[in-house]
């Protein structure tokens, strides 16, 4: 049996799962059910208030085969590939370790393509404030105006 932190043996897999942020998810299901989601979200807070977890469940919900729905199914192949990590159009990016101008770029560079698996293309910038100024500026035009398969 392979070793997981706490934090990924425990992390939410649906809305109903996260504790204490209640305003947030009904907020993100009522968009994802109404089909009127924003192109980027902005999750702020301190450590361990579920930042990243309603990031990832919410690329499962807009993702998911059975979409829009309130909450993902987490057994269709699109749910479970998004939580395993293997679905490649769903990425998680550091910000902390990969806080360079060129890795910002790259980023700008291929999200132009289209997903190959599911129909959004997410990523999720954990600790986006770690960002150098030149990878902020790099990142901003494309923040603004993504293509219409990018959150």
């Amino acid at each position: 049996m392979s070793y997981q932190a706490l934090y990924r043996v425990w992390r939410p897999k649906n809305f109903e799962d996260v504790v204490g942020q209640t305003h947030i998810t009904r907020t993100l299901q009522n968009a994802i059910e109404q089909d009127k989601f924003s192109h980027a979200y902005l999750f702020s807070g301190p450590r361990g208030t579920g930042k990243t977890s309603a990031a990832k469940i919410f690329a499962k919900a807009v993702n998911c085969e059975r979409s829009p729905v309130k909450e993902p199914c987490n057994e269709c192949a699109a749910c479970l590939g998004i939580q395993d990590g293997s679905i490649s159009d769903v990425i998680e990016i550091d910000a902390a370790s990969n806080n360079g101008v060129e890795q910002i770029r790259e980023i700008r560079d291929k999200v132009k393509y289209a997903p190959s698996a599911v129909p959004y293309k997410v990523y999720i910038i954990d600790e986006v404030h770690m960002l150098s100024m030149g990878a902020f500026n790099a990142l901003l035009k494309t923040l603004e105006e993504p293509p219409r398969h990018v959150i």
